[in-house]
């Protein structure tokens, strides 16, 4: 008798045992499920997912991506890579204007995909802003005509973020293209490189506009009462803090110029400044920074 209640304890012994080692084996399930971003092979990869929310809105609505003065496919090659890593995003077009303006496109438009990026290049990578335009008004008129697209947001990286801003206050307002929803503006020289406003302070920049005027941006305060209304604009600005106020290209009053003519008519627009050493001009677009600015602003929120 006593030898079976001994044999007996042991095996309800070793039952509980077994119960508490079950539910041990349980937890590394949860975390697996958070460690597949921080598995990734690009460290860059791991930072951007740990610092962003994966529960993005869902639109199918395109964002065009619009490189530099001088700027191939891999000056936006390397975001939408990162995009697409984690899910953020789907590249389905690349786009090449020719420097007459005829447009061509490789990829699969489907407009059952969750937030599309179509890459955008000119051939004729260092032509002027105002023929940059015109190619975007081309680029825009192809994918309305091509694939009925009618929305869309416009990602321009320095050239390509000044030349945005001339086509929404050229044509922005143009019923036969397609409407766009919200702008980003990266490292954009607003306000050329004319010299004479490094003494003013950005809070004077901002109430009273810069003290110097370039060309390019009086012809932006004549056109902006042309900018549409609904079009939400971010600047992402670059500041190495190094002493030359500005990303080492661009300076940080000619990219926050624009603040002053969107504030004074009433447009949505928002400022962000990137600052230390990895917001230097040619790499905003590598910055995860910058990646979480642009992933939270096209697509976390109406």
């Amino acid at each position: 008798m006593r030898k079976t209640l001994t044999i007996s304890f042991f095996i309800i012994l070793f039952s509980l045992l077994s119960i508490g080692c079950g539910k041990e084996k349980t937890e590394p399930v949860k975390e697996s499920r958070t460690s597949v971003v921080s598995n990734l092979t690009n460290t860059s990869d791991a930072v951007l997912s740990n610092s962003i929310s994966l529960n993005r809105n869902q639109t199918a609505i395109p964002s065009l991506f619009i490189h530099g003065y001088g700027g191939t496919k891999g000056s936006f090659d390397g975001m939408l890579s990162r995009f697409e890593s984690n899910y953020f995003g789907k590249k389905v077009l690349t786009v090449t204007v020719q420097p007459d303006g005829t447009v061509s496109a490789t990829g699969t438009w489907d407009d059952q995909v969750v937030n599309p990026m179509i890459q955008v290049l000119f051939t004729d990578n260092k032509n002027s802003e105002l023929n940059q335009t015109e190619w975007i008004k081309a680029v825009l008129s192809y994918l309305n005509q091509t694939y009925q697209i009618e929305e869309v947001n416009l990602v321009g990286h320095s050239m390509g973020g000044v030349s945005s801003f001339r086509y929404l206050i050229t044509y922005g307002k143009d019923e036969s293209l397609p409407v766009v929803n919200k702008f980003i503006a990266i490292g954009a020289p607003f306000n050329n490189f004319v010299s004479g406003n490094e003494e003013q302070s950005i809070d004077a920049l901002n109430q009273n506009g810069p003290l110097v005027l370039s060309e390019r941006y009086s012809n932006y305060a004549a056109g902006i009462q042309d900018y549409p209304k609904a079009t939400k604009m971010l600047n992402i600005v670059g500041d190495l803090e190094d002493g030359s106020e500005g990303d080492g290209t661009v300076p940080s009053r000619s990219a926050l110029a624009i603040g002053y003519l969107m504030q004074m008519n009433g447009l949505e627009y928002r400022t962000e400044i990137i600052t230390g050493s990895q917001a230097r001009h040619s790499q905003l677009h590598e910055n995860t920074q910058v990646d979480e600015l642009v992933v939270n602003f096209l697509w976390d929120g109406p």
